[in-house]
């Protein structure tokens, strides 16, 4: 019996998630709760899942924003910039840490790669093993698995946060609701 591709993909993200370590998604949900503004940053895919997690961050009542949107204000020390390349080479997103470090701004990187320009600055607080765009992990094309991962991965971050809350009604409504 032929196995479906929706199974591939499932054994797949298994396999990756067993790989993703749950001390570091608590210690990553422990570090953005110390920050009143969060900065997120990657492009492609990755961006979106980023962007998700922003507009997650935001209905819990935090005060996040999307490098690159026209609405950014100026990062600045005492904010946190939450950076994600599963490469760790895509150029703006070692452009936008490097900027962080060496303006003193605080780091969070999610990435697939230890050797990297993105971890030669700062090292990675959540590592998620699943190949990238120029790298074959697997069935899915490019760097599906960790995209898909990432989603996973930080919507385990917003469960944390959650949890130490206790109050997800709250959430519905900071829902859009002109949609």
């Amino acid at each position: 019996m032929d196995i479906s591709t929706s199974d591939r993909i499932l054994e797949e993200l298994e396999t990756a998630k067993s790989q993703i370590s749950q001390k570091q998604i608590c210690a990553l949900a422990k570090r953005i709760e110390q920050y009143d503004r969060v900065f997120v940053c990657g492009t492609g895919r990755t961006g979106l899942m980023l962007k998700a997690f922003a507009m997650r961050l935001m209905q819990m009542g935090g005060c996040p924003y999307v490098i690159g949107e026209t609405i950014t204000p100026a990062i600045q020390p005492g904010d946190l910039l939450l950076a994600a390349s599963a490469s760790g080479t895509t150029g703006i997103v070692c452009d936008h840490v490097r900027y962080a470090v060496e303006h003193g701004i605080d780091t969070a990187v999610i990435t697939g790669c230890t050797d990297s320009p993105l971890t030669a600055m700062t090292p990675p607080d959540l590592l998620i093993c699943a190949g990238h765009k120029n790298q074959e992990s697997g069935v899915q094309p490019m760097g599906s698995l960790f995209e898909q991962m990432l989603l996973i991965a930080l919507d385990s971050v917003i469960l944390e946060l959650v949890e130490k809350t206790g109050d997800s009604n709250a959430m519905r409504t900071r829902h859009a609701n002109l949609e």
